[in-house]
C-alpha cells in the first residue's frame, strides 16, 4: 500500500476519502485518493469520476479537507462495463462491513460531526 507521509505524523493512503466541511458542516465534494507518489498524490472526485487532479498532502490538509474514511468506497454501479480492470484491483470484498465505519464498503460514508 502507498502512503504520503506528512510532518504531523498523518500518513495518507490510496483508497481513503477525503472531504471539506461548509460552514454548516457537510460535506459537498468527497475526493478518493488515487495515487501517491514522490511529488504528492492524486485525487479523484467521487461525483464525476473524469474530474481528477494532482496535489501534496501538506496544500490539502492547509485548504481544511479531512479525511472521512480510511477504508476505500468501491462504487458498484458502474456505468460502463469497460471499466473492470478498477474493481479487479480490490483487496477483500466490497461488502465486508467495516465494524468502526458502521458501513460496507460499497455504501457511500455519511458525515457524522
Amino acid at each position: 500500500m502507498q502512503t504520503a507521509q506528512l510532518d504531523t505524523n498523518l500518513e495518507i493512503h490510496v483508497g481513503e476519502l477525503y472531504g471539506k466541511p461548509d460552514a454548516d458542516g457537510h460535506i459537498a465534494v468527497l475526493y478518493h485518493v488515487l495515487a501517491v507518489h514522490k511529488q504528492g498524490i492524486t485525487l479523484q472526485n467521487m461525483d464525476n469520476p473524469l474530474s481528477q487532479f494532482e496535489t501534496t498532502a501538506s496544500k490539502l490538509l492547509q485548504s481544511g479537507y479531512i479525511r472521512l474514511s480510511q477504508t476505500p468506497y468501491v462504487n458498484l454501479q458502474q456505468a460502463n462495463k469497460r471499466k473492470k480492470n478498477a474493481a479487479t484491483k480490490l483487496t477483500r470484498c466490497p461488502f465486508t462491513t467495516d465494524i468502526f465505519a458502521e458501513r460496507a464498503d460499497s455504501e457511500r460514508p455519511q458525515l457524522a460531526i
